[in-house]
């Protein structure tokens, strides 16, 4: 029973970490034509429930994500709170955990009272971490425990090399993440319409400020780094993160995640102030993405792709494969169509009849550039009727063809050889003693030996 338990729950653990990977199983990466200075990124097509990343480069090193920590605080919040308008204080405990650290602040004093609506917005848009301990308390009672519950949902996302110390993000060693998992996260996030509306609001207002979002790319007055198509989510910078970035972008019905992680602050461009490079790459990747990919059909639904034998077919002996269904996939607007391989996977050697037209076979990986980049349903084109008579037939020559069948065959061709040998053997022995017996008979007839004479009488 225990052997069972634990198979059943291996089973439901794969399946879930399975529904939470953010990459498509299958999914083409291509190289930028532009300058990428982060040392980790990721730029992932949203318009497939696959989510394919298109490019990518050290997604798996472990990085510091300094406040793209956030989207995790706000996730735990959204996950525990009901009544987004419920208040709660500034506590000198919570007051105490920014103290001195020079960590991004709104400025909030002990006492005062804030919706968690405003602390969300806060959290989001401005990166306040006065206002991620205020959360971080009113949720769990304590830091530690808040740090707690941001792991366990990490890990239930299926994040494997992440690990928080703190909600705001401040540097600690053991605070640590990868763009891949980062993009887990932000995506599992996006699905939330509340964490969407806090994330990409351009502005919050707290007291008298209006303060800005930290992502400088959704500001006009920021022209190095503003990008029209761009849409919040969140930044982080400490000395050790460097800058990270994590954003979105949509145009002509194009939608990509950028993930931007240990992008430097560096002269660039001949210019003679130093540069926040995440914006500027997150930036070139939506560029180049849009100017250089579009989802392209390399297989047409119906289209041939390979034949398959069928056993007892009445009228025919083979069935052509065909897609499923149209396969859009987003590859260089350049593609060369002759460039793309087709190959099945797990194509039987032979189908039995009777098969039925759109009868699932097996599949195809479209491969381009040595990725596969799709993967297509292969069906049966049309029907094919059995033949009993082939079926009969077929089962005959199946049967004798059996090793089994043959063994005993030959044993029994075997048996009736030795038979006829013991009787013909047989045969020629009686035979033989029938002829002595007769030679034997003729020799006495003829022999003078074998005469007695009469006896004789004697005297009295």
């Amino acid at each position: 029973m225990k052997r069972t338990l634990s198979y059943i729950l291996s089973i439901i653990i794969l399946i879930n970490s399975l529904l939470c990977l953010p990459i498509g199983a299958n999914a083409a990466t291509y190289k930028p034509d532009r300058k990428i200075y982060a040392k980790a990124y990721m730029l992932i097509n949203l318009d497939d429930d696959s989510y394919p990343v298109v490019a990518q480069k050290n997604i798996d090193q472990r990085l510091y994500p300094a406040s793209l920590t956030k989207i995790v605080t706000t996730m735990v919040v959204l996950n525990h709170v009901k009544d987004f308008q419920a208040k709660t204080k500034m506590s000198q405990k919570a007051f105490d955990e920014t103290l001195g650290t020079g960590a991004q602040v709104a400025g909030i004093e002990v006492g005062d009272e804030l919706t968690i609506d405003k602390l969300l917005y806060l959290t989001m848009v401005y990166s306040a971490c006065d206002a991620c301990q205020i959360l971080a308390e009113y949720v769990s009672g304590s830091p530690k425990a808040f740090v707690d519950e941001m792991n366990q949902y990490v890990q239930s996302l299926g994040c494997k090399d992440t690990h928080f110390s703190n909600p705001d993000g401040l540097h600690d060693g053991n605070h640590y993440t990868t763009a891949r998992d980062m993009a887990t996260i932000t995506l599992a996030a996006l699905k939330n319409p509340d964490f969407v509306r806090y994330s990409t609001e351009t502005e919050v207002k707290y007291g008298k400020l209006n303060l800005g979002h930290t992502n400088l790319m959704l500001h006009p007055g920021y022209v190095t780094y503003y990008y029209e198509y761009a849409q919040g989510i969140k930044t982080g910078s400490t000395e050790e993160a460097e800058y990270c970035l994590i954003t979105k972008a949509s145009k002509d019905g194009y939608n990509y995640l950028a993930v931007v992680m240990k992008s430097p602050r560096q002269r660039i461009n001949g210019e003679s102030y130093e540069t926040k490079c995440s914006f500027v790459d997150a930036k070139a990747l939506f560029e180049w993405a849009f100017d250089s990919l579009k989802y392209t059909t390399l297989v047409s639904a119906n289209e041939v792709i390979s034949e398959v034998n069928v056993e007892d077919g009445k009228d025919a002996d083979s069935v052509q494969l065909v897609a499923k269904a149209d396969t859009n996939v987003i590859v260089p607007s350049a593609l060369d169509k002759s460039a793309v391989i087709i190959e099945t996977v797990d194509k039987p050697e032979a189908l039995k009849a009777p098969v039925a037209k759109g009868q699932d076979v097996c599949k195809a990986n479209i491969i381009y550039g040595d990725e596969i980049v799709a993967t297509v349903d292969l069906i049966a084109a049309n029907d094919i009727e059995l033949s009993t008579f082939l079926k009969v037939l077929n089962a005959l020559k199946a049967f004798f063809s059996s090793a089994v069948v043959k063994i005993i065959l030959a044993a029994a061709v075997l048996l009736v050889i030795i038979y006829i040998f013991l009787v013909i053997s047989n045969n020629k022995k009686k035979k033989k003693r029938r002829q002595q017996k007769l030679e034997r008979a003729e020799k006495r007839e003829n022999s003078p030996d074998d005469f007695l004479p009469p006896p004789q009488r004697g005297n009295r």
